[in-house]
C-alpha cells in the first residue's frame, strides 16, 4: 500500500472510509442536538482515558509527543473524544435497530469472500 497515495490515510484507512466515519460523527452530533441531550463531561474524559490507555499514551510526555506528531492541540484532541463519546451515546440508543440490520449488512459485505472463492476456481 502506498501511503503517499491521496486515497489512503495513516494506518491504512482509506479516504472514503474516513469520510464515512466523519459523516457518522456529524450525524451523531446532529442527533444529539435534535434530541436536546447533554453529553456528560465525565463520559468524554472516560473515553480520553480509554484512548490513552489503549494506545499506551500513559505519560504526559508520551501523550504530548503523540499530539505534536498528529498536529492536534489538547483542545482538538478533546473535541475528537467528544465526537467519539457522542457517537457512542447515539449508537447505544440505536443498538436494537443496528443489531437487526447487521445480518443483511454482513451478507452484502460477503462480496469479498465470494470474489476470492470465484478466483480460486
Amino acid at each position: 500500500m502506498n501511503y503517499d497515495d491521496q486515497n489512503y490515510l495513516p494506518g491504512g484507512e482509506t479516504l472514503a472510509g474516513a469520510r464515512k466515519r466523519v459523516l457518522i460523527g456529524v450525524l451523531a452530533e446532529r442527533e444529539l442536538a435534535r434530541q436536546n441531550l447533554e453529553l456528560p463531561a465525565e463520559r468524554v474524559q472516560e473515553l480520553a482515558r480509554w484512548f490513552r490507555a489503549r494506545f499506551d499514551l500513559i505519560t504526559r510526555a508520551r501523550t504530548e509527543a503523540f499530539l505534536a506528531h498528529a498536529g492536534l492541540t489538547p483542545e482538538r484532541f478533546t473535541a475528537q473524544m467528544r465526537e467519539l463519546a457522542t457517537l457512542d451515546a447515539i449508537e447505544r440508543q440505536f443498538v436494537a435497530t443496528i443489531d437487526a440490520r447487521l445480518p443483511e449488512h454482513r451478507r452484502l459485505a460477503s462480496i469479498r469472500d465470494f470474489l476470492l472463492r470465484q478466483e480460486e476456481r
